[in-house]
């Protein structure tokens, strides 16, 4: 993941995914979403910590 800050307060978020580097074949994929700061972030934070620490069956 990288993150840019642009004026106004606009936060752009690249998400990239790729193999392991063991693995066959050469591909990425990756898609970028801009937040405002502030609210819009915090929500996206809480989001992804929700994400990563639920339970799987």
């Amino acid at each position: 993941m990288s993150a840019v800050f642009r004026s106004g307060g606009h936060v752009g978020l690249t998400w990239a995914v790729q193999p392991w580097r063991q693995a066959a074949g050469d591909w990425s994929a990756s898609v970028t979403t801009w937040l405002e700061a502030g609210e819009q972030m915090a929500s996206l934070a809480a989001d992804v910590r929700a994400f990563l620490t639920e339970e799987r069956q």
